[in-house]
């Protein structure tokens, strides 16, 4: 049963692997836009992967709980940690500089997912046309 206030998700396929660790790296910059951060972007997993994950980020947030002085991250599948980076800008001006090239940048990826859907898009006709 379909429901109007859900939005359902988008699965885009991209034909080189170039295109897809871009617009999966600039992703995280979405949320910061207020246009766009309801929107969430993730890589297609399967269910051996996505149970790795889950148990990986439960792992990496009991580390955040226990270890509040070290910044904590995942990078290629493993728990990285280092020291808090001092924050230099703290100005109202800059804050407002890098909301607005988040803003750029969440655009910058909805473009590019939208040139690859419509690629996608393109491919799924021609081949309805050679079925005819």
């Amino acid at each position: 049963r379909k429901r109007p206030d859900i939005s359902r998700p988008v699965r885009v396929c991209f034909t080189d692997r170039t295109s897809a660790n871009s617009v999966l790296q600039n992703s995280r910059k979405l949320k910061n836009s207020e246009r766009f951060n309801k929107i969430f972007i993730s890589p297609d997993r399967t269910p051996a992967e996505r149970e790795k994950r889950r148990k990986l980020v439960a792992a990496l947030k009991e580390k955040v709980r226990t270890e509040p002085q070290q910044y904590h991250y995942l990078k290629n599948g493993e728990i990285c940690s280092r020291e808090h980076l001092p924050r230099y800008r703290t100005t109202e001006e800059s804050e407002e500089n890098d909301s607005d090239i988040d803003q750029r940048m969440a655009e910058a990826v909805l473009l590019e997912l939208k040139e690859a859907f419509d690629g996608f898009e393109r491919s799924i006709d021609k081949r309805l046309e050679k079925m005819c």
